[in-house]
């Protein structure tokens, strides 16, 4: 029976494991911050919030690294952890603004820039937690990888990064300019 090739599965591996270090690393870098986003979202008790975040965090850094190290067929169990954080970000995210809470910062760019909700950042985990979801259920078809594998897989890798980056700058954009017209 076929699968995935594993070169796409290896590419997503890698790409939401970097982005899931990075989010946990930053979240404990700034923990007050991110406790405070987090709080700003009110969906917990206020004694829950430092805690929750403290798991968020470390959720997010195991998963991280599980996806990268574990890679490739290991890495499957931590895909199914990564589409559960990021569907549950984007209900956090659905349920502020169906609040008319859209002013609230997303907690999601790092600490670099600060980023009202939006339905497209919905829309943006609900894909990401779909394909890391879809990593984690289909059958995976290993092969060896030969150079030009590594040469399309770093170019995917680098090129899907810029786009994420691009996406969380553009909608930080335009989300402040929204709340800058209210």
């Amino acid at each position: 029976m076929s699968g995935l090739d594993i070169l796409p599965v290896l590419v997503t591996d890698v790409l939401f494991g970097g982005l899931f270090l990075v989010g946990g690393a930053s979240k404990l870098r700034d923990f007050t911050a991110f406790a405070e986003t987090l709080g700003n979202y009110r969906l917990l008790p206020g004694p829950l919030v430092r805690p929750a975040g403290a798991v968020i965090a470390l959720a997010e850094l195991a998963l991280g690294a599980a996806a990268i190290v574990a890679v490739p067929l290991g890495s499957q169990i931590a895909m199914l952890g990564v589409a559960a954080l990021l569907l549950v970000y984007a209900a956090a995210m659905g349920i502020n603004i169906a609040r008319g809470r859209d002013h609230i910062d997303c907690g999601c760019s790092f600490g670099a820039t600060h980023a009202s909700l939006g339905w497209e950042l919905v829309a943006r985990n609900v894909a990401l937690g779909v394909i890391a979801f879809a990593v984690f259920a289909l059958p995976i078809s290993a092969r060896p990888l030969g150079p030009i594998d590594w040469i399309s897989g770093i170019g995917a890798v680098a090129a899907f990064t810029f786009l994420y980056l691009g996406f969380g700058q553009f909608s930080a954009i335009r989300l402040q300019r929204k709340a800058v017209v209210r």
